[in-house]
């Protein structure tokens, strides 16, 4: 199937950050649902209209509680629909649970999930069309070609993500001198291992890696196969050789290069005595308390840190180089993708359930108050008549930043990763980072892992 590549909707989400936005408004959501379905009815709802109940399947865990909110708040504004959230939490097995849902007859009515989810349910999916969803027109171009699979709509953008090096400004000012500290310079692995050294001589522990699956498997490999070359039939075409085993992981000079980094990462993190500990609001506290200089994470982060009292405010992005080449691709990037898309079933809920999931949809993504629960979490939306006055957190920034020069890896091969890849891989690679295996036998189980993939 054809994908748009990334590279223009990122110089357009750029301007999008930097310039005023348009003043569109949608229309009210919610005027016209009806149902007659005994499942979803309460014939005593409120004002006399029939009571539509429809769930939400949640795989951002880390903002469970700013759902919550948003559809308490909605419920408010249309009594008439009461939607339940389905939470999961970090490191849940996420897609065994929709896996389960589905299997039960239970789907969510709508759900935020991965790309890969919605190319494994595609033929579930309700299509969003002009007819359906008119509003998607207040998306930013090229946003809603990340969510067109099979030539259909079937994913709605929500957010902007982005991810690298995290860096504590405080702590890392303390170290260089306040303002002497340029992310430019760290273009090489060498590069790299210096600053880190450099944070270590200052008593600082330099970095810290998140010992979860989908951190070092959907995030840190992920970029093995992304920076094959700057376009997503680059990543995909080497995965596509993986699988059919006429390439070789161990053969690839980038692979090689990303576990030499790694390496020199695992020597610096501040959880090396239990790398394996995986507690996200751990990490991300003590990342926030500046007991670490680095963090390998994304600007999702700040959704959890501005929950947190007495931690610092200010943070950037480092690339992870993975050669001594400054012009290498990767070397001077960091990532930015649309990371997951707003989808409705259509194969276990009612017309009128897929139509106040439309409404809901439209009022949380276009509508300026179901908008202000994503901008208060510190997500980037990219979405045109979002109010112009937003200060974007400093992670965000700094993605933008980056996105602003050019200085993007496009990871358009992630959506062709299902969670089942970075599960599987990414329980290699803990078990290499906690050195129960070695590379030869990591390359290895990565090779075996995506033969085995129909």
């Amino acid at each position: 199937m054809k994908r748009r590549l990334f590279v223009m909707f990122l110089a357009l989400v750029v301007i999008m950050v930097l310039t005023a936005c348009s003043d569109q408004t949608p229309g009210t959501a919610g005027s016209d649902m009806t149902s007659d379905n005994a499942g979803s009815v309460d014939s005593g709802s409120s004002g006399g209209k029939p009571q539509v109940k429809i769930t939400y399947f949640n795989t951002s865990a880390e903002v469970n509680t700013m759902f919550e909110d948003m559809f308490k708040r909605y419920n408010e504004l249309f009594p008439n629909v009461i939607i339940e959230l389905i939470p999961t939490g970090i490191g849940e097995g996420q897609q065994e649970k929709l896996q389960s849902l589905y299997a039960s007859g239970n789907a969510p009515t709508f759900m935020n999930v991965d790309p890969a989810n919605v190319i494994e349910y595609e033929d579930h999916l309700l299509e969003f069309t002009e007819e359906n969803a008119s509003w998607l027109s207040l998306a930013s171009d090229g946003a809603v070609d990340g969510g067109t699979f099979g030539g259909k709509v079937l994913g709605a953008p929500w957010s902007v993500q982005g991810y690298a090096l995290l860096y504590n400004k405080r702590v890392v000012n303390e170290i260089y001198g306040e303002g002497k500290f340029d992310p430019t310079t760290i273009n090489t692995r060498d590069a790299l291992k210096a600053f880190l050294e450099k944070c270590e001589a200052a008593g600082v522990p330099a970095t810290m890696l998140h010992g979860a699956n989908w951190s070092l498997g959907g995030h840190y490999l992920t970029l093995t196969y992304a920076v094959q070359g700057p376009n997503t039939s680059d990543g995909t075409g080497f995965i596509d050789k993986l699988k059919a085993g006429t390439a070789k992981i161990e053969d690839s000079p980038i692979f090689q290069g990303y576990i030499d980094t790694l390496d020199i990462l695992a020597k610096h993190n501040y959880n090396k005595a239990d790398p394996l500990v995986g507690d996200f609001n751990k990490d991300i506290q003590a990342f926030g308390e500046g007991k670490c200089a680095t963090f390998f994470m994304g600007d999702w982060s700040w959704t959890t840190m501005v929950t947190l009292e007495n931690v610092d405010q200010e943070y950037g992005f480092i690339p992870v180089p993975w050669s001594n080449n400054p012009e290498d691709y990767g070397n001077t990037e960091v990532v930015m993708v649309l990371p997951k898309f707003q989808c409705i079933n259509k194969s276990q809920s009612t017309p009128e359930q897929q139509q106040a999931a439309l409404d809901a949809l439209r009022w949380m993504l276009t509508e300026p108050e179901g908008q202000q629960f994503f901008i208060d979490a510190g997500f980037f939306m990219p979405y045109k008549n979002v109010r112009d006055d937003v200060v974007y957190n400093s992670m965000t920034s700094s993605i933008s930043d980056y996105a602003q020069r050019g200085k993007t890896i496009n990871l358009g091969c992630f959506s062709y990763i299902s969670g089942d890849a970075w599960t599987e891989t990414g329980n290699l690679m803990l078990k290499y980072l906690a050195g129960a295996i070695d590379r030869n036998e990591l390359a290895q189980g990565i090779n075996n892992y995506w033969q085995s993939v129909k």
